[in-house]
């Protein structure tokens, strides 16, 4: 059967009167959407009453079923519905009002799941429910509608790709004139609480006048900062305008921290106090002030821009300047440093790090015991017997061959040392100057440069030795090329020991 633009195919129905009332029992296929109905109508005195007491339908694998009985009646041209309830995935929406030349209807939402949605838009995967109630009134070819609508455990692709975990999500509005006005609010266990509201139109291309205000704690970033060993706690309270056509609005606000942290769980090195004053506007993120203490000592300054646009790879342009900072891996290596660094280009592909470090007194503590993470010597014994041969191969299990991938920060920095790198331990005494430059990935740095020995001496077997001249230099690789001559002169000899390669 064919109604204007309706098709209805497979229609299977069984009537049976009973009195006033006809009996039926079938189903039928509508707009390729398969459905089913049971109940009796009747029709006396210009009223038509049909009484439900099942139904089904399903779309896009999306299945409708009637939750109760309910009553339809139709009536000078406006059909009338007393408490339509469907069962939808779990939830419910109960219907009840009248359909004519006017709308009066109103709609409860019982844990709807939002999962209903993913028929409609792939990729969506949202996740969690939705209650509430919608009124909608007027014209039918122009209605009104008033929502107030509660969810709860929200989650779609995106919001999972950002980080986000289940959020409640409070919302009321109205819609009429092809324009919706809403406020909202929203939270999560997480710590954060966003509310705001504005309009849109939706006539034409959509346009946006929305503001938005609250906390935004950085523990969404938990996942991205994780692969790279940080860790950042705190919360950020922001007050955003969102505002033109949605295919591409302006965004614009304020953002701001204090108190924050920042770990890096590789070196164990955390910023305390982190302070951020970042103003959003004209596609870019300006950092107005950034500050934070060092765990070790020192203090972190920052600013600049950053594009906020994800298709340019968030273009950066930071100056970031270290002051009176000191690092120690609490073994080997405790410095003392400064320095002033520049960061430019897309932080999401290859950024640049260059600029200069400044080290004040360095102190390289030669350990009593390596530890274990540094390779042994390559020491070789030449014809060994037999038995050290098998003891030797014994004691060496083989190794799988390997290569790590490197990411996309590339350096060019210098490293300044003009004295006051001392090297101390097991027997040495030593003083180096000198500089050195990184630059290339961050994963695999060339490093070209020399640090000149100034004064040392060298004390083993009781016996002290000065060294005399030395370098340390770096020719590409980040292995450095040793040249050390230590002398010791005694009543009959000259003892001169060099160490080189």
């Amino acid at each position: 059967v064919t109604s204007g633009g309706t098709v209805i195919r497979g229609i299977d129905v069984d009537l049976k009167r009973d009195g006033d009332w006809t009996g039926f029992s079938g189903g039928a296929n509508v707009k390729d959407i398969p459905a089913r109905a049971a109940g009796r109508v009747r029709v006396a005195n210009g009223t038509t009453t049909v009484e439900l007491t099942s139904g089904q339908a399903t779309m896009r694998g999306i299945k409708a079923a009637i939750a109760q009985a309910s009553t339809i009646t139709i009536a000078n041209g406006t059909t009338s519905l007393d408490k339509l309830a469907l069962n939808l995935g779990g939830g419910t929406a109960t219907v009840s009002g009248k359909v004519g030349e006017a709308l009066n209807l109103n709609a409860t939402l019982a844990r709807v799941p939002m999962s209903l949605a993913n028929s409609f838009s792939p990729g969506l995967d949202a996740a969690g429910s939705i209650s509430g109630t919608v009124k909608v009134t007027g014209a039918p070819a122009n209605p009104a509608v008033a929502f107030k609508i509660d969810a709860a455990g929200v989650q779609t692709s995106q919001t999972r790709g950002a980080g986000f975990g289940g959020m409640g999500v409070s919302s009321s509005g109205t819609y009429s004139g092809n324009r919706l006005t809403f406020d909202a609010s929203m939270s999560d266990a997480a710590g954060l609480g966003l509310k705001g509201g504005g309009t849109m139109t939706t006539s034409g291309t959509p346009t946006l006048d929305l503001d938005f205000a609250g906390k935004v704690p950085f523990a969404f970033l938990t996942r991205t900062l994780a692969a790279q060993g940080l860790s950042l706690s705190g919360t950020a309270d922001v007050n955003l305008k969102v505002r033109g056509p949605a295919t591409s609005p302006v965004i614009t606000g304020t953002v701001r921290t204090s108190g924050a942290r920042l770990i890096d769980a590789r070196s164990g090195l955390a910023i305390n106090d982190i302070t951020a004053d970042v103003v959003i506007g004209g596609g870019v993120a300006r950092i107005n002030r950034l500050t934070g203490n060092l765990s070790t000592r020192g203090s972190l300054s920052a600013s600049g821009t950053v594009g906020i646009n994800p298709a340019q790879g968030f273009p950066a342009d930071l100056s970031v300047k270290l002051v009176d900072g000191r690092y120690t891996d609490g073994r080997v290596v405790t410095a003392n440093l400064s320095g002033d660094l520049t960061i430019k280009g897309p932080l999401a592909s290859a950024p640049v790090i260059s600029g200069a470090i400044n080290l004040a007194k360095t102190v390289i503590t030669v350990p009593e015991k390596l530890p274990g993470s540094l390779a042994a010597l390559d020491v070789k014994h030449k014809n060994a017997p037999a038995a050290v041969r098998a003891q030797d191969k014994a004691l060496r299990p083989a190794t799988a061959s390997g290569s790590s991938g490197g990411g996309g920060l590339n350096l060019d920095v210098t490293v300044n040392a003009p004295s006051q790198i001392f090297i101390q331990g097991r027997g040495v005494d030593a003083e180096l100057g000198g500089s050195l430059r990184l630059t290339g990935p961050a994963s695999s740095p060339q490093a070209v440069g020399t640090f000149t020995l100034q004064r040392g001496r060298l004390t083993i077997l009781a016996k002290r030795l000065t060294f005399t001249e030395g370098t340390v230099g770096f020719s590409g690789s980040l292995v450095p090329y040793l040249n050390l001559t230590a002398t010791s002169t005694t009543s009959s000899a000259t003892v001169t020991i060099v160490v080189s390669g």
